[in-house]
């Protein structure tokens, strides 16, 4: 690599991962949550705060116990039919299930910082756009989020695991980002923050690879940077 040659500029097509590549602050989870005032914002009346609190929590902790099963990664359901699950297994009607899947997705939502935006539209510019997310909500919150950030445009695919009940590091869900682009896989950088699901997948699809670590640092062959927008340099 010459001196003023970029290290994405041996590739034709990136792909992202979301959530602490892209966006950040979501998967908001825990027992501490305020499932309930959520639910509230969104106009839930229907359902007792005890009620939304049980069924939200009840929802993750099942899906993040098979989030971690690898027999889990090709039968992998969006939360709709975890919530439509767990009403049923309390005993409780399915009559507002659409509303806290909604409260759900609003707490594995994050934000895209303008910085992150901004270095997409450069991105783009030299360079194809994908996306290929582990999401457990469906997607049309995100959407939204990358129409009102006026980045939705700049992706030619935006593939999430919820359409498609598969999860990385399935080499199946990574495929069906490539089948939109006309690309041998070594001409694909995928950039994400897990070894074990984004690197791992994406190499065994022969694609290139980029980590973003923990710590926020963005490490590639002789190179430390703190986040995507480093890759502009």
């Amino acid at each position: 690599m010459t001196s003023s040659e970029r290290f994405i500029d041996r590739f034709d097509v990136i792909l992202l991962d979301l959530m602490d590549t892209l966006m950040f602050g979501g998967n908001r989870f825990s027992d501490e949550q305020a499932y309930a005032q959520t639910y509230r914002k969104l106009g839930g009346t229907y359902h007792s705060d005890s009620e939304v609190q049980w069924v939200i929590q009840q929802v993750y902790d099942t899906m993040n116990e098979h989030y971690a099963d690898p027999a889990y990664h090709e039968n992998f359901r969006p939360a709709s039919l975890y919530v439509a699950e767990t009403l049923e297994t309390l005993g409780l009607p399915q009559t507002d299930a659409p509303r806290l899947h909604n409260v759900f997705a609003h707490h594995e939502l994050g934000h895209v910082p303008d910085s992150h935006c901004h270095a997409l539209h450069k991105l783009a510019k030299t360079h194809r756009l994908g996306l290929v997310s582990n999401l457990w909500s469906e997607k049309a919150l995100f959407v939204r989020s990358f129409r009102r950030c006026h980045i939705h445009h700049l992706f030619d695919t935006l593939v999430f695991s919820s359409d498609h009940n598969l999860i990385k590091p399935s080499p199946k869900l990574f495929q069906k980002a490539l089948d939109q682009f006309d690309c041998p896989p070594h001409r694909v950088l995928f950039i994400g923050d897990s070894p074990e699901r984004d690197m791992a997948g994406a190499e065994a699809l022969g694609l290139g690879t980029l980590l973003v670590t923990a710590g926020n640092k963005t490490t590639y062959p002789g190179h430390t940077a703190p986040d995507i927008c480093a890759l502009l340099e």
